[in-house]
């Protein structure tokens, strides 16, 4: 179960969203940006993010820009609005007559507590949180006091009057984390909490990969903490990559077939046999890397 919240960390830090793997062989090369393109269709083009404030991750390449600028539609994993964050802190919240002090004992929930305050969160706060709630807030990168880069083109596709999609709910989203066993999330937050200083290291090397764009290296360095036989981490990666993406995909292909859509989601989602790169390839679309010697369209 240890290895499990080791697998975790690494995954974490580039698929939680606004707050939230890949474990086949298939390589894919290098590239954040990859253009989509049928037959008699406009193309559109897809972007690999990572969910983190962070100035160097935002500082984005001007092939990027241009084709977010040129694009009519823009899809998220979900739109980080001021609903959703509503929505995100309730159902991180235990039910009123629960309490996570009672649920995790003393000892480790005033462990938990001292790590909580650091990220400005008294322990009558942290007190209501469900476990996993807990260890997603342990394991989030510090913020610089801005924007994450999915909310970032979120506001500006607002700015630029975009039409908008989400590709999942938030319900969705989380659901993955709320049907663990209460015993499970104790254990991963435990875990959590034990390789928390790895989490930083493995953190920076994950955006040093990110900024070059290299999805292969992001891939190995997310696996660096992998453990291939523990069973619960193959479970949670099923479905935080495998099941997520297929439904992502055929809630993106409706706003392919209308093209100039521009879609973002988190880097991992990309490579590998059931990634959205090989998974949009098998649908029948051309899956390149964007050329300056073409039309943006």
């Amino acid at each position: 179960m240890r290895n499990a919240a080791k697998h975790l960390i690494g995954v974490l830090v580039l698929l939680l969203t606004t707050f939230i793997s890949v474990y086949a062989s298939a390589q894919v090369g290098t590239g954040l940006l990859w253009r989509i393109h049928k037959p008699q269709q406009p193309p559109s083009f897809l972007f690999g993010t990572i969910h983190i404030d962070d100035k160097r991750v935002k500082d984005l390449d001007n092939e990027v820009i241009r084709r977010f600028n040129e694009s009519k539609t823009l899809c998220l994993e979900i739109l980080p609005n001021r609903e959703t964050q509503v929505s995100i802190g309730r159902a991180m919240l235990l039910p009123k007559d629960q309490y996570l002090d009672e649920i995790l004992g003393d000892p480790l929930f005033n462990r938990l507590s001292l790590i909580l305050h650091k990220k400005g969160m008294t322990p009558l706060e942290s007190v209501h949180l469900k476990p996993w709630a807990a260890m997603v807030v342990v394991s989030r990168p510090e913020s610089q006091g801005g924007y994450a880069l999915d909310e970032q083109l979120y506001h500006w596709g607002v700015h630029q009057y975009k039409q908008l999609c989400a590709l999942e709910t938030l319900q969705e989203q989380l659901s993955v984390f709320d049907e663990l066993s209460e015993k499970d999330q104790i254990t991963l937050l435990k875990d959590s909490l034990d390789f928390l200083p790895q989490v930083q290291e493995l953190n920076e090397k994950l955006v040093l990969a990110y900024l070059k764009g290299d999805l292969d290296e992001i891939y190995r360095r997310s696996m660096e903490m992998q453990s291939q036989d523990d069973e619960l981490a193959k479970r949670l990666m099923h479905s935080l990559i495998d099941e997520r993406n297929q439904r992502m995909l055929e809630r993106m292909l409706p706003e392919l077939k209308k093209g100039r859509t521009f879609i973002a989601v988190g880097a991992l989602h990309l490579p590998g046999e059931f990634g959205l790169l090989n998974l949009l390839r098998k649908a029948g679309f051309a899956v390149t890397p964007p050329s300056l010697n073409v039309s943006p369209w």
